[in-house]
């Protein structure tokens, strides 16, 4: 089935008699996340070397070794995706939970919940003619989630390294394939699928601050297989039959490399710039190497003497450019190009801050993959210090 999954998306991109609702999140493991926070996304996705004990983002597991404070964020996203021609999609979650917790003036110890991977799918396909001709109806949804458990160490005064188990055991995927036949005498079918994964995924990370205004950062993820477990359930609903088969694979998740440059020029301005490369051709047939590179810059106001009473708001943009691993008929990579803006409003005693991000972008081009798909993104965070 998941073969056959392969195949529709490719002659969906292709095919103008096929209606949908979104489609570029719909193969092998779905449309991989990009694992930042509300800051870091609302420059758009810049960070991995922002090394102020205040960044949540869990792609480089070093930035944990800044933290001198034990704390907390959880972050909020909706999303509205809407395909040229189709309908629009709206969908939302908990994009990420974490806790920090120092030891001292040692090393520091994160936890969290996070997605992975996310699938959102849905279309609608009229294929053949006469009895024999068929609606074939498709909906997918659900995704990859893993338990984050990171330890960051400072080394010096310039140093910081940091490793990460991901152990994938959330997040289910599920699929339902529905074939109606225009023959009243030929059953139609109800095919349900449901996926779950089972695994580790490790990540390395370093930071090196040279001067006071300048840190470099780097990442590596390792790529490794993870079980996953399918059941596939078939009802002929017109015999009240139904058949049941369970399945086991391994899955192959790609390995990761990713750097990254911050510029902080005293209190009131810092920017960022990212790249990251993944090996996902490595995974599977036809499937592609990706890129993600993102730029983006912080605006404090207020006075940076913690004496002046004054709010230290935080204004933030960015804009990023990735490609995805999806296969396609024309052999054309889909790739995708977003702009972000927020807002952080400290709370009282500069004790924590909450932020609003708004990004909005497009996926996939008409002339070269038969379809795109507009986003808009909202992100809601709330960071603070733990007592």
């Amino acid at each position: 089935m998941m073969r056959i999954a392969a195949v529709f998306l490719t002659v969906f991109v292709s095919a103008s008699q096929v209606g949908a609702d979104t489609i570029f999140s719909f193969h092998g493991v779905g449309d991989p996340i990009r694992r930042v926070d509300a800051r870091s996304r609302s420059m758009g996705g810049g960070g991995r070397s922002l090394v102020d004990g205040l960044n949540f983002s869990t792609h480089n597991p070093a930035l944990l070794a800044a933290f001198r404070k034990a704390s907390a964020s959880v972050q909020f996203i909706t999303q509205r995706r809407s395909l040229g021609g189709g309908a629009a999609v709206n969908d939302g979650d908990v994009g990420a939970f974490q806790i920090v917790v120092p030891f001292g003036l040692g090393p520091v110890l994160g936890i969290g919940l996070e997605p992975l991977t996310d699938m959102d799918f849905g279309a609608v396909e009229n294929t053949g003619t006469g009895d024999l001709g068929y609606e074939l109806q498709v909906e997918a949804t659900g995704g990859i989630q893993s338990v984050s458990l990171g330890l960051g160490i400072r080394v010096g005064q310039r140093l910081y390294l940091g490793g990460r188990l991901n152990w994938v055991a959330m997040g289910t995927f599920n699929e339902s394939w529905t074939k109606t036949f225009n023959g009243a005498d030929i059953f139609f079918s109800h095919d349900k699928i449901i996926r779950t994964h089972r695994g580790w995924l490790p990540s390395l990370g370093f930071i090196y601050t040279p001067t006071a205004r300048w840190s470099f950062g780097g990442n590596v993820q390792i790529g490794r297989q993870i079980r996953q477990r399918q059941v596939h359930k078939n009802r002929f609903v017109s015999v009240s039959s139904a058949l049941e088969v369970e399945t086991q694979s391994y899955v192959d998740m790609a390995h990761e490399f990713g750097f990254g440059a911050t510029y902080l020029a005293g209190y009131r301005w810092l920017a960022s710039f990212d790249v990251s490369r993944s090996l996902w051709g490595q995974t599977g047939a036809g499937r592609f190497n990706t890129w993600d590179i993102s730029a983006g810059a912080l605006w404090r106001t207020g006075n940076p003497d913690l004496l002046v009473r004054s709010r230290r708001f935080e204004l933030t943009a960015g804009f990023h450019y990735r490609s995805l691993y999806f296969p396609t008929t024309t052999n054309s990579q889909i790739s995708e190009l977003g702009a972000s803006f927020g807002i952080g409003l400290p709370f009282k005693n500069d004790s924590g801050r909450f932020r609003y991000v708004i990004e909005v972008g497009q996926r996939g081009d008409r002339a070269k993959h038969g379809a795109s798909e507009r986003f808009i993104q909202q992100s809601f965070s709330v960071t603070g210090f733990v007592r």
